[in-house]
Parts: structure tokens; sequence; C-alpha cells
């Protein structure tokens, strides 16, 4: 294999110092924090060794050299919150990188320039971003990320919701901007081919600011992660920052030259490596694809499933170990929201609120509560009996029969009472509750779509 004709100057020592550090940590990035958006990583994280290596190296670092207290709970698939986890992980990989940078510069100081390895870092990073937008658009086109609007986000105040809870219904609002976004999202597939690298960078570094804006801004659960993204895409821009600054302030003549690609000797290996390139973004695109299919499926499926049950209950009586509690009480339900696309919850007295699983084929509601806590409670299940499948099948039944979450059975004694009993701190308790008339579409939000003409600002 050789390089096309590119008679570039020697790097100074500090860009390939840089080079050698961008090179690991990015790749680490990838393999380590962001494995769910690959599906070999992602089986290699979950059934190989990898999940288990990482959290040991996670929960050692917390303990030993953070001197964390408190457990350390591990990211799930296609998560990315900003936990302590992952601030830790940060650190990990920063770490490696520097200190591989640090050897291999002293087992490497006589190459003069890295040009073939530049290009297949920034092959790597522009179908890592490509794949990842794109899964991130399909979130838009298919509603996954931002659904529909139901009765707990149309039934909460302004002023009781959190700032990524407004954010939520703001995007929720309109299938036609999350139309948008996926579109803009989309503009990074421009990445997978290097005559559009360029342009695909600057588009998708767009896109990406705004995220960063939203997730910083409305206090999203996961800041750093679209920071990394858009790093990585100003990294592929920095090659031809130069030429972009002399073409919009200079007035100078100015070309974009392709990245140099590594050319084969042999005519066969060039078209070999031609087909493998697009079987492999035919592969992750139309694999990405289906998984939303299967997934928007599942999800219909399980909202068919409590469509009997769904809807807005107000809370009639609450009754605990035969006593009745009175309205004020802070430990009576005020309502129970089911069928929601968004949250299934309880609203307690004033703006507290428990979140639940609705398994409407055993007429059970499991009661999780803060879902901070709830993270903890599952990833002390993990720790005792591992991550798998089996452990995440059986999750709610485990966290029952601990005594980590509460449990209600209940049933419709008509259309439109139920009745609840369960048992929540070994005191049993039994409700009834009433669903509201309220339809979703009888709200101002939803009655009001577009209009063409508007004599006056419509703002009430």
């Amino acid at each position: 294999m050789k390089n096309q004709p590119n008679p570039s100057l020697p790097w100074k020592d500090y860009e390939k110092f840089a080079f050698r550090f961008v090179f690991i940590f990015f790749i680490l990035f990838i393999v380590l924090l962001d494995w769910s958006v690959n599906p070999i990583l992602s089986q290699l994280y979950y059934y190989g060794p990898l999940s288990t290596v990482l959290d040991a190296s996670i929960s050692w670092l917390g303990e030993h050299f953070f001197q964390i207290p408190r457990l350390i709970i591990s990211p799930y698939d296609g998560e990315h919150n900003d936990r302590t986890y992952v601030y830790l992980l940060y650190f990990l990989i920063a770490s490696l990188a520097l200190v591989g940078t640090v050897v291999w510069s002293l087992l490497d100081r006589k190459r003069t320039t890295y040009q073939q390895l530049y290009y297949w870092l920034t092959t790597i990073i522009r179908y890592y971003l490509a794949f990842t937008l794109f899964l991130f658009a399909l979130e838009k086109f298919f509603k996954m990320q931002f659904p529909d609007l139901g009765y707990y986000t149309l039934t909460e105040q302004v002023g009781d919701m959190s700032p990524m809870h407004l954010a939520w219904a703001f995007f929720s609002y309109s299938y036609g901007y999350n139309i948008f976004m996926g579109i803009a999202e989309c503009a990074a597939l421009l990445l997978l081919f290097r005559r559009t690298t360029t342009f695909g960078a600057i588009l998708t570094m767009g896109a990406l600011a705004n995220i960063v804006a939203v997730n910083f801004n409305y206090d999203v659960h996961a800041k750093m992660y679209p920071l990394a993204l858009f790093v990585m895409a100003s990294f592929l821009l920095l090659r031809d920052a130069h030429r972009i600054l002399r073409f919009f302030f200079s007035g100078q003549a100015v070309s974009l030259p392709r990245i140099k690609a590594p050319v084969f000797q042999k005519r066969w290996m060039n078209t070999s490596k031609t087909i493998v390139k697009y079987l492999v973004i035919g592969f992750f695109l139309m694999y990405q694809v289906k998984e939303y299919f299967d997934y928007q499926k599942f999800m219909q499926e399980n909202l068919n499933a409590k469509s009997k049950f769904s809807g807005l209950y107000d809370i009639e009586s609450f009754v605990v170990n035969k006593d009745t509690l009175t309205q004020n009480n802070p430990l009576r339900w005020r309502q129970i929201i089911i069928g929601d696309k968004m949250a299934d919850a309880i609203r307690f007295q004033k703006d507290s609120t428990a979140f639940i699983n609705v398994q409407p084929d055993k007429k059970e509601i499991v009661i999780y509560g803060n879902l901070t806590d709830l993270s903890f409670k599952e990833q002390q299940i993990y720790n005792e009996k591992g991550m798998s499948d089996d452990t995440w099948i059986k999750m709610d039944s485990i966290l029952v029969n601990h005594k980590l979450v509460d449990r209600f059975r209940f049933e419709l004694s008509d259309s439109n009472t139920m009745k609840l009993r369960g048992i929540i701190r070994n005191d049993s308790v039994y409700i009834t509750a009433k669903r509201s008339p309220i339809n979703i579409e009888d709200f101002r939000l939803m009655k009001r779509r577009f209009h063409w003409i508007n004599e006056a600002s419509y703002f009430y």
C-alpha cells in the first residue's frame, strides 16, 4: 500500500504530540464510552469482558483515588447521562491517553508525519459522527426522544416543571420541528464521503452547537457528551480552518483539497475497499432504521396494552391501615397518570411526583419513586447478580422482593373507577380513584395549531 503523492512538510513536535493524544483519546472514547452506537461494541460490552473490566476500574478509581463514598451507577445502552461514572471514565480515558502519548512519543521520535494515520483517524471519526447523528435523527423522525404530549405534561404547571421537562414539552409539541431537527442532524451523513467532509463538518457543528446550548441551559442530563461530539467535528474542520477564514474574510480564491486516502497497488484491493465501504454504510444505516421500527412497534404495543386503563385519575379515597387520610395529608396521593408516552406517574400533594411502571397484563403498578434513587437501587441489584439480560428482565420482581419498591394491584370496578390495593412501608393501603373526563385534544395547547393569519398575538 502506498500514499498518493503528498509533499507535506514535517510536522512540528507539538503537532505530533497533540495528534498522538487526540488519536488515543478519541479511539478510547468511542470504544469505552459510546459503545452503544455500534452493535458490535455493544455485544462486546454486555456479553464480553468490557463491562466487567470497566465497572471494576471505575469503582476502584472512585473509591480509592477520589474517595467517593457513595455507590457508583453504571451506564446502560444508549445512555449519556453526566453521572459520576461517566466523569470518572473521562478522567480514565484522558489519563490513559496522556500516558500512551508519552510512551508513543518516546518510542516513535524519528517519525516526521502521521499523514496515513491521520486519514484513518478522520475516517473513524467521520463514520462515527455520521452514524451517531443519524441515530439522533431517527429519534426525531420516529418521535421517540420527544414523544407526543400526554396527560402528565399537559396537566403539569409550568412553574412545577424541571428545566429539562420544559424543554421536552417544547420539542414534543411539534412533529414538524422534530423533522426539521432530524434533517439538520442527517447532514452528518455528508461526513461519510471525503469530498463533502468539510461541508458536513460545518453543518454538524451547527447542529451540535444547538444541542449543547439546549443541554447546558435547560439542565439536560447529557452535557459533556454532545460537547465531545462537537470537539470531534471541530477536529475534522481544523485542517481547513485557515482556508475557510481566508474565504470569508480575505476575498481570496480558496480551494479545499480532499484528505488523501491510501491507494493500493493492486486494482482489486481498491475495488474491495470501495465495496467494503458501502457495505459498512448500508449495514449500519439499515440496522439503525430496523432497530427504530422494532422499538416503535414495541412502544406502541405497550401503549395499546394500557389503553383500557389510560387516563388521568383523581384520588377519591386513600385508606392506610383502615384509616382514611384527609386531603391535606402529605402521604396521600393526588392523581395517577397512566398511558402517557412521556411518563406514567403518581402526583402527591404539592409538586411531589413518583414514577411508576404499569403492567396491564398483571394489573399491577410498581412504584419507583425518585428516578435517582431507582438508579442506585438497580445498581445494587446489578452488583449483586451481575449485569445480564436475565437480571434486567426480572428487575421489577427483584426490586419488589427486596422491598426496594412498592407494588399495587388494581382493577376497574366500572369504566372510570379504579381500585388499588398494596403495601407501603409495611402499611396496607386501599385507594379508590376516578378517571377524569378530560381529553387530550381539549387542552388549548393541543387545539391551537398553525395559522397563516393572526390579526393579533394569540398569547394567552
